[in-house]
């Protein structure tokens, strides 16, 4: 099991507690350990990764966060300077499609020095992974016709028709609500820190070892709360985040909108929402964090549920709450809307 004394303290955090602009980039220029420091310098576009880098690199590597704790992690603006550090970083780790700012600016440059993770796991494609059903227990069902009514092909046309740059050929971005994925691309993180790093390459495979098995262990308790759940397990969301959690556990979520958190959902979208959620018998509408609660509140309040946030985990909203806790926290959410 993970626990957060696991954690040590570390200079990762610097950039993201600053803020970014011009006042980031001169932090990142000498590096996040400060004036001085000649560790590599590592830049992570959101949390999840910035967590598995802490977690391997430890202090052999100086860690850039460019999303700020609690903003949206998607709408992320770099700085000239910052463009430049990003070019000139020993490794850049890029979820495709997550941030726009930062794929342009790879793409203005190459991807040598980049871990692109698409190549390291499968992603889901967004148009799949607006709402994860599941034909064996759902086929033939009048929940599945309901749900299909506002299901991923409607809330994707309202979320991805003009200007949705979210994913790479339409793939779903946020897959660190997987352990298992995130498993996978720390092992990949170890293999490419050891070549930065030669001397400390055993430190990292060791490093990354320790993390699958925590990961792996915290898959399995969160695969056994999941499964405890009686029924539908369909949760609905302000937009379709959690697809990996969706695919990995055997839920189904039903998004407001799609991917991109930004859209604002039509009444039309409104209406059928109100019926799936008649038919599933939902008891919470859950927003996000870093997300306006304003339409998933109203939705509530139409239907007569409650309305609770779930953290997406872009962005570390609390030093005391990582990746681990957070996950912790939102199945425990999720499984008390069932019961």
């Amino acid at each position: 099991m993970l626990h957060s004394s696991a954690l040590r303290p570390s200079r990762r955090s610097v950039l993201a507690l600053a803020g970014l602009g011009a006042g980031a980039g001169a932090l990142a220029a000498c590096g996040a350990g400060g004036e001085g420091s000649t560790a590599p310098v590592v830049v992570a576009g959101c949390y999840p990764m910035e967590y598995l880098l802490d977690r391997i690199g430890g202090e052999e590597i100086d860690i850039v966060q460019l999303a700020k704790p609690g903003a949206d992690a998607h709408g992320i603006e770099l700085s000239p300077k910052q463009v430049i550090e990003i070019q000139e970083a020993a490794l850049v780790v890029q979820i495709p499609g997550l941030q726009t700012a930062l794929d342009d600016a790879i793409s203005s440059h190459g991807d040598e020095n980049v871990l692109d993770v698409s190549t390291v796991v499968s992603m889901l494609s967004a148009d799949e992974g607006h709402e994860h059903e599941h034909e064996h227990e759902h086929e033939g069902s009048e929940h599945d016709e309901a749900a299909g009514s506002g299901s991923s092909d409607e809330g994707g046309a309202e979320a991805g028709g003009d200007g949705h740059d979210h994913g790479i050929a339409g793939d779903d971005p946020h897959l660190w609500h997987d352990p298992a994925r995130m498993a996978d691309i720390a092992d990949a993180l170890a293999q490419r820190l050891g070549q930065i790093v030669p001397e400390a390459a055993e430190t990292f495979t060791a490093n990354a070892e320790t993390v699958r098995t925590e990961l792996e262990d915290l898959d399995a308790e969160l695969a056994e709360s999941f499964g405890a759940a009686d029924g539908e397990r369909t949760f609905v969301t302000s937009h379709t985040a959690f697809s990996y959690l969706a695919d990995r556990y055997d839920l189904t979520q039903v998004g407001i909108t799609g991917i991109d958190p930004e859209t604002e959902p039509s009444p039309q979208r409104l209406l059928e929402l109100e019926g799936v959620i008649a038919e599933a018998g939902v008891t919470t509408i859950f927003f996000e964090t870093t997300a306006s609660p304003k339409v998933a509140q109203t939705l509530a309040d139409n239907v007569g549920v409650e309305a609770e946030e779930l953290d997406n985990l872009a962005t570390q909203l609390s030093e005391d709450a990582d990746y681990p806790q957070v996950m912790r926290e939102n199945s425990r959410k999720l499984v008390e809307s069932w019961s």
